[in-house]
């Protein structure tokens, strides 16, 4: 199988769903269909996000929207800006890959194209969060040249809204 990375379409939402909610699930957050749903496409379609997937095919055939080709996972990064820097910066923010199509390839494919987009679009930098036990993920940013944060903790206000 090959994998394709390309930004979400109307046609690709029901498979985004699916798999933001697998994500989500992981997360221990369960949402109704019709919430994730509203997000992804209000994100999108606001220009708010890149919401790229990833898509496995039948090794040699070119990518056509065809049955054969299957939604295994995807990726939701916010651009914004750095005032240290004075530039544009991204933070991938959500990254997931259907647990059967995993060492297929796709969150990797999904990783570089996300930095590819970044340095297009004129970041700076692309920037990150993972759980300190999820070292498989850690082990991929690492090996895409991710660098852990020596100089900064990072804290979050959890407002209750």
């Amino acid at each position: 199988m090959s994998v394709d990375v390309r930004p979400a379409t109307d046609d690709d939402v029901d498979a985004v769903v699916d798999l933001f909610r697998q994500y989500l699930r992981f997360y221990d957050q369960e949402v109704p269909d019709a919430e994730a749903r509203a997000y992804l496409t209000a994100r999108r379609d606001a220009g708010d996000c890149v919401l790229l997937i990833a898509v496995l095919r039948p090794e040699g055939t070119e990518p056509d929207g065809s049955a054969a080709e299957e939604v295994v996972g995807f990726t939701q990064s916010y651009p914004t800006w750095s005032s240290v820097s004075l530039s544009r910066s991204w933070v991938l923010n959500d990254l997931f890959v259907a647990p059967e199509a995993r060492g297929t390839g796709a969150a990797r494919a999904l990783v570089r194209e996300t930095c590819r987009r970044a340095k297009e679009a004129g970041a700076i930098r692309v920037s990150l969060a993972t759980a300190w036990d999820n070292v498989a993920a850690q082990g991929l940013y690492e090996s895409e040249g991710f660098v852990r944060d020596q100089h900064f903790h990072h804290y979050a206000y959890v407002t209750g809204a």
